[in-house]
């Protein structure tokens, strides 16, 4: 299964669970005048597979609050032009995207 593929809310649990796993692996005692890029160990590799990972996770979990959130303006009765402006689109480009999620 595909991250994509989960519910937001999955997605927002993994993510939270990958942002916690980072953020105690930053906050390893190494002296704060050593980078990371110094260690002999340390994989430019790993660590561009890393961030990108973490990129898509984020994107992926914005994308979904931006949907909720288009969704929730649409049936509190903003038109699709009025959202389309919020996203820097135009309305019918915004009507295209998300009115099928709408009847979903």
């Amino acid at each position: 299964m595909r991250f994509e593929d989960l519910d937001p809310d999955t997605q927002a649990q993994l993510l939270a669970m990958g942002n916690a796993a980072a953020d105690a692996v930053e906050r390893t005692d190494t002296p704060s005048d050593v980078l990371p890029e110094d260690d002999p160990g340390f994989s430019p590799e790993l660590e561009i597979s890393r961030l990108l990972n973490r990129r898509k996770a984020e994107l992926a979990y914005i994308d979904g609050r931006l949907t909720s959130m288009v969704l929730l303006m649409h049936r509190r009765g903003a038109s699709w032009e009025t959202i389309g402006r919020l996203l820097g689109i135009t309305g019918e480009a915004t009507r295209l995207r998300y009115a099928k999620l709408e009847r979903a």
